[in-house]
């Protein structure tokens, strides 16, 4: 539990955005009772919070209010999990991989929709539509001037500008 940490303990840290785990050492440790916020007045009732203090590498990181009776902590906001123990690490990243999994099996569920969407867009809306028919006439002009372009080289013997 975070309140029985000790200066000088190893915690493990699960950096989500990157993604990479790294072990820091407990450089400062302070449990109290959490401070009243108006805004969650409740949070007086949950019991003491921990903050410490991890040097992990070159970087010094403070985490403040740990629940003192927990050994694990997300902090979405610094895109951290913070834990005891690492293999509740390699469950956190157990979690993320099925979550990530789930995610893209519903991509091309998805996409799917999103082409009825468009589709749906085009049909009902006629600026839209008359806008999408203008960028096709636009795109078989300009096809049919590079042929042409390159047909008049051929006849003059001549090499067509890059564009």
């Amino acid at each position: 539990m975070f309140q029985n940490i000790s200066q000088g303990a190893s915690v493990s840290i699960l950096y989500r955005n990157e993604p990479r785990i790294v072990t820091g050492k407990v450089v400062s440790v302070n449990t109290h009772m959490p401070a009243y916020n108006p805004n969650q007045p409740m949070a007086m009732f949950n019991g003491l919070v921990t903050d410490i203090t991890v040097q992990a590498g070159n970087e010094t990181i403070p985490f403040a209010g740990l629940p003192a009776n927990a050994v694990i902590a997300d902090f979405p906001g610094k895109g951290m999990f913070l834990a005891l123990d690492e293999s509740a690490v390699y469950r956190e990243v157990d979690t993320a991989i099925a979550a990530f999994e789930q995610d893209l099996a519903t991509v091309p569920a998805k996409q799917k929709q999103l082409e009825g969407y468009k589709a749906l867009r085009m049909e009902k809306n006629p600026e839209v539509k008359r806008e999408a028919q203008r960028e096709k006439e636009l795109a078989e002009i300009r096809g049919q001037l590079s042929e042409m372009r390159q047909m008049l080289s051929a006849i003059y013997g001549t090499k067509p500008k890059e564009e």
